[in-house]
């Protein structure tokens, strides 16, 4: 039966109802059916007429109106549930190159073993090493205090080209190769989100202690930085100038050649260098070189004279932290 007629015959039975109820029922009426897309016919009574009697009541006037309402997805009426704003990622802080002449302050913190030591461990062995649990200590504090880890490839941009760096760069370094570094240090690393720099002299490649070149190659396309150390980790000033250079030259191009990488940066063996050493690494295709010397000033007229600060196995996070700026 049609909608419209059928409330027409309820309402006029047998008597009519007043406007307040009629506009009452259609506001019900459009409520119930408006979301399911139905026609809502609504009567609007434009006089109150007085209840039936014996005698013949006055026609009264009836006006009919079609109201249509728009259907609704079921989807829109789910009731929308506010999402807490959140704060938009602040960009990443740069460092701008320095002056002509003038120091960058990027750390170069240097690593050789990291492993525990025996109770009768010599001063030699506590120099050259950390303890595991205080490497990861050193590590975490790096990582709250903002420190970001950059590579030496990044450092001589800044210096030669003026390229910008993270806030509060620093280069995390390890020499020599070892087994730990890669077993022990490379895990903690990625732990903290920081990126190390791995000099390594290839000789003892793939034999005991050290790493291998599957290991090397994780490193590297873990985005770790491996740099040159020579061959055999010689006293340079020792060899005649044709040995010296292949050991700087020749390790550069091994490097490149089985990891896929550039290599910049020479480590001098043992820290021992002098101008014919530098000049040789300079011929070799290197863009800067690191030494034992201390300090975190870096600077574009010395990069074959870059500074590093010595990590030792006695030394307290309060000590590291000192250390840098």
């Amino acid at each position: 039966m049609n909608l419209g007629i059928a409330l027409r015959k309820t309402l006029f039975k047998n008597s009519l109802v007043t406007l307040n109820e009629a506009m009452s029922l259609s506001k019900h009426l459009v409520g119930c059916f408006a979301p399911l897309g139905m026609t809502v016919w609504v009567v609007l009574l434009v006089a109150c007429a007085t209840p039936a009697s014996e005698t013949a009541a006055p026609t009264s006037v009836v006006q009919v109106a079609q109201v249509v309402a728009t259907p609704i997805a079921l989807s829109s009426i789910t009731p929308t549930i506010a999402t807490k704003a959140t704060a938009a990622s602040a960009p990443t802080a740069f460092v701008t190159a320095p002056a002509p002449g003038a120091d960058a302050i990027v750390p170069i913190l240097m690593y050789h073993h990291v492993v525990d030591l025996p109770i009768d461990a010599t001063e030699s062995q506590q120099t050259w090493t950390v303890v595991p649990r205080n490497f990861d200590a050193q590590m975490r504090w790096l990582a709250r205090n903002g420190y970001r880890s950059i590579t030496m490839a990044q450092l001589v941009a800044h210096l030669k080209n003026r390229q910008p760096l993270p806030a509060k760069p620093i280069i995390i370094s390890f020499d020599d190769g070892w087994a730990e570094q890669f077993s022990t240090a490379f895990p903690i690393l990625t732990k903290y989100g920081l990126s190390g720099t791995f000099f390594v002299y290839t000789h003892p490649i793939d034999h005991t202690e050290y790493m291998t070149w599957a290991q090397l190659s994780e490193l590297t396309a873990a985005g770790m930085d491996i740099q040159s150390h020579s061959i055999t980790h010689p006293h340079l000033r020792t060899l005649s100038p044709d040995a010296a250079f292949k050991e700087i030259a020749e390790s550069k191009t091994t490097l490149e050649k089985r990891l896929g990488k550039p290599v910049v940066t020479f480590c001098y063996p043992f820290g021992e260098y002098d101008n014919a050493m530098i000049e040789m690494v300079k011929r070799a295709g290197y863009e800067s070189a690191v030494t034992l010397a201390s300090g975190y000033r870096q600077r574009a007229d010395q990069l074959f004279l870059l500074h590093r600060i010595r990590v030792s196995y006695n030394d307290s996070l309060d000590d590291f932290g000192k250390r840098l700026p």
